[in-house]
């Protein structure tokens, strides 16, 4: 056996033995209720995409009918299509994580599950034993990319899995933005997305990345995410969940390795009918001049209930970040539960801090809309819209009215 096929033979027996592992945190879901997804076609054009398809891609954020970049599209276990516009040909590569590990199969030891253990838990488990492809993307040294790259997911059966692993690679000084948009089609409102992604950024390198989803109300979501992260290098995360789920739980790692290395994590969340949503992100920071911010904002009505977990560890004196969750609780039957944590290992000169606030919108404001005319649910709205909307670092104009948009959508729906 190759050096490859022992290292991948070691991977495959460590996820054997975690297949009945549950996660830290979130409810357990008993995969063997789901079924595998199913293969599909690959296509030569977007215009071949149903419109249906189309739809659930949209409500993710991806407008297929105005391709980015680069592209790559999945629909249920397959890579239907995968392309980079020709002006950008030579500055990256975007194809299936399947494709890639046969074109390079060195990323086989120098990036698979080197971030993300295989045996975290069940569903990293089960990612690797029923690996339903994922997205490759890489930016080549110092090209900077300036029409963002799109990776859609979606899922078009019911009561599915779809595991998938993918792997991001910006090389030294290489710039770019990335939009994912995960989904499933009308009739598919009950399944499980597992996503494995692991991000390595270069020295100086600069992501945007910006996930949404548009679930059926009765998936259950696992995204588990890592970036490592060298000098200079800038990670900016921007995470959207408008809609109702079953379940979600996701805690991503950035490994601030590299000196002035800076992260940034967004959450928007507006949680609905019976929504157990867990959600957070952890920021390591390993060397000198590291920064880093946490953000959410989180609205809950009905009977949704949402945790918010914020992690900073510091191991260096120069450095410094900040945890901020603010959430608004509309229903008496909704929970928002935050949970930050500071840790410092040796480091008596770094500076951490954090900020939580749970409550009511306040009612003087609320009045003072209604005076200027503006009716009790119109004035909630527009409150809720400023308190969600957030300054997102870096991220593309279009994508910023579109996210603002969702929020104005949503808001509208809180009485």
């Amino acid at each position: 056996m190759s050096a490859v096929g022992d290292i991948l033979q070691t991977i495959k027996e460590k996820a054997e033995g975690a297949l009945a592992k549950k996660a830290a945190f979130g409810p357990d879901v008993d995969l063997s209720r789901f079924y595998e997804c199913s293969p599909q076609e690959r296509i030569e054009s977007l215009d071949e995409v149903s419109s249906q398809l189309k739809e659930a891609a949209l409500y993710a954020g991806v407008e297929l009918e105005n391709p980015g970049a680069g592209t790559y599209l999945q629909v249920d276990r397959s890579a239907v299509y995968e392309r980079v516009l020709k002006p950008f040909e030579g500055k990256l590569e975007i194809m299936s994580v399947r494709r890639a590990l046969e074109v390079y199969p060195e990323i086989v030891s120098k990036y698979w599950w080197k971030l993300i253990p295989v045996d975290t838990d069940k569903y990293t488990a089960f990612a690797e034993l029923c690996f339903t492809e994922g997205y490759f993307i890489r930016v080549f040294a110092h090209q900077k990319v300036d029409i963002p790259l799109q990776a859609c997911l979606l899922i078009s059966e019911k009561s599915r899995v779809q595991s998938v692993h993918n792997v991001v690679i910006l090389e030294e000084g290489a710039e770019a933005n990335i939009i994912t948009g995960c989904a499933s089609v009308k009739g598919s409102e009950e399944g499980v997305h597992i996503g494995v992604s692991e991000f390595y950024l270069e020295r100086g390198s600069r992501l945007t990345f910006t996930m949404i989803h548009n679930w059926g109300e009765q998936f259950h979501v696992r995204p588990r995410t890592a970036i490592r992260m060298e000098d200079d290098a800038f990670y900016s995360s921007t995470y959207v969940l408008m809609k109702p789920v079953a379940s979600l739980q996701t805690f991503p790692q950035a490994f601030l390795e590299g000196e002035n290395a800076n992260a940034q994590f967004q959450s928007i969340i507006f949680a609905k009918g019976h929504s157990h949503i867990d959600i957070g992100s952890t920021l390591l920071l390993k060397a000198a001049g590291c920064r880093g911010n946490s953000i959410s904002r989180v609205c809950a009505v009905d009977q949704a209930e949402v945790y918010t977990r914020g992690r900073l560890i510091s191991y260096h004196d120069d450095t410094q970040a900040h945890l901020e969750c603010k959430g608004i609780l509309f229903s008496p039957g909704a929970k928002i539960i935050s949970i930050p944590e500071l840790e410092v290992h040796g480091a008596p000169k770094a500076r951490l801090s954090h900020e939580a606030a749970v409550g009511p919108l306040e009612e003087e404001t609320i009045n003072y809309l209604r005076a200027r005319g503006l009716k009790k649910e119109e004035a909630l709205s527009l409150l809720t819209r400023g308190f969600l909307s957030i300054d997102i670092p870096g991220i593309p104009s279009l994508l910023k009215t579109y996210i603002e948009e969702i929020i104005k959508v949503t808001s509208r729906d809180i009485m």
